[in-house]
């Protein structure tokens, strides 16, 4: 009886233990699913140019002269925030980075060098996963007035309250809104105008990990003027390199672009108008996993390690 009652406290262990690494009766654990975004994404960029191994290698670096990226071939790659947080929460064994801001409660975060990424961790440094939301728009065409009167709105104190709704990091100091050692940008104080200003509707286009803010900066604007948002935007986002190719071909002065990651192009004028840590998430069996090193980061996405019991402890 004492062995049968052994073999059952074994057995049950043993089947814990599989849920929390995914081990199967016959396969053992499974292997990490990496999740990544693509090429050109600008949660990808702030990801990629962070991860270290510690060495001076990162997952996205400039090898003779040409930028090489070293995320694992086997990972799976999404084109939005959306479609990560999707594959983490349905896959115990997954990892994957998205923006702060898009973080809810069907997946969990990991703490990243034994700092949680929150305002003040951004915003003090401690936390190293971060990056800029940039407003861009053509340097090479003027603006319709619709357009740079919607600018005007974005450049003021009222995207402090959207930015606070979309769960990103009001930037209120002018030289943090704009590009290191350029021209600093103040905070401009908006006035609503007796009607609203001609010149279509604007094409907004970029970054996914900026629809939340740019959403209620849309709505907000729009509810002045009596309007929708539906009625004066047509939003498409499709990535931060989407938003960048948009405002540069922009013939009609009605673009306004989007990237979650900083700007510094021809043909493109841009501000900072908030900052945002990228999240690192797992999914929420995974109840040995809550802190990473950048190292042990850069270890699971070039694909060094493949199985989460590799890294406990």
């Amino acid at each position: 009886m004492k062995t049968k009652k052994l073999l059952t406290i074994l057995l049950s262990a043993i089947l814990t233990i599989g849920g929390v690494f995914g081990l199967t009766a016959c396969g053992g654990e499974k292997n990490i699913t990496v999740v990544a975004r693509h090429q050109g994404s600008g949660t990808r960029e702030a990801f990629d140019r962070v991860v270290t191994d510690g060495n001076g290698n990162y997952l996205e670096m400039k090898v003779d002269g040409k930028t090489t990226f070293f995320t694992t071939d086997k990972a799976d790659l999404q084109p939005e925030t959306g479609n990560v947080m999707s594959k983490v929460a349905s896959d115990k064994n997954a990892i994957g980075y998205i923006s702060l801001g898009s973080v809810n409660d069907t997946i969990k975060v990991v703490n990243v060098n034994g700092v949680a990424p929150s305002a003040e961790t951004v915003l003090d440094g401690s936390y190293k996963m971060q990056r800029p939301f940039v407003i861009m728009t053509s340097s090479t065409v003027t603006l319709t007035d619709i357009a740079a009167d919607f600018l005007l709105y974005l450049k003021s104190e009222a995207s402090e309250t959207h930015a606070e709704e979309a769960g990103c990091i009001y930037l209120a100091d002018p030289a943090m809104r704009a590009n290191e050692g350029e021209t600093a940008i103040p905070v401009v104080e908006y006035e609503v105008k007796s009607s609203l200003p001609s010149g279509g509707k604007i094409v907004v286009n970029g970054s996914t990990s900026m629809e939340k803010f740019i959403k209620k900066a849309m709505s907000g604007y729009a509810s002045l003027y009596g309007r929708t948002a539906d009625e004066l935007f047509t939003l498409d986002l499709q990535g931060s390199s989407v938003g960048k190719t948009a405002v540069q071909n922009d013939k009609n002065g009605n673009v306004i672009g989007l990237s979650s990651a900083s700007v510094k192009e021809e043909g493109i004028n841009s501000f900072n108008v908030c900052l945002d840590a990228v999240a690192v998430i797992v999914n929420n069996a995974n109840t040995q996993i809550n802190n990473l090193t950048l190292a042990q980061l850069y270890d699971i996405y070039t694909g060094k390690v493949t199985k989460f019991s590799e890294i406990v402890g």
